[in-house]
């Protein structure tokens, strides 16, 4: 039985309470993508949820679903959207 949208968010909440580190940051959006992949759940689930964790590994994550590297177009244009919000990037 898949998880519901309330269980991922509450296992979200209290991993990131435990442990707020860029490593769960990254964790956490493979695991959901797998669900995702697998159509465990929905895109908007995936979405909601993503919005709870920080914005780490963005560009790596793009990639995964892209099965392909990004292009330098592509690239500049996520940088663009992170530059705002002071977010780091850590892709290296």
């Amino acid at each position: 039985m898949a998880p519901t949208e309330e269980e991922l968010a509450n296992r979200i909440v209290r991993h990131l309470s435990w442990r707020n580190t860029e490593a769960v940051a990254l964790i956490w959006p493979g695991y959901l993508a797998g669900l995702l992949e697998w159509s465990l759940i929905e895109v908007s689930t995936y979405d909601r949820l993503g919005k709870l964790l920080p914005e780490v590994g963005s560009k790596a994550l793009v990639e995964l679903f892209l099965d392909e590297p990004i292009s330098p177009e592509q690239e500049a244009e996520m940088d663009a959207d992170l530059a705002p919000s002071a977010q780091p990037e850590s892709d290296g």
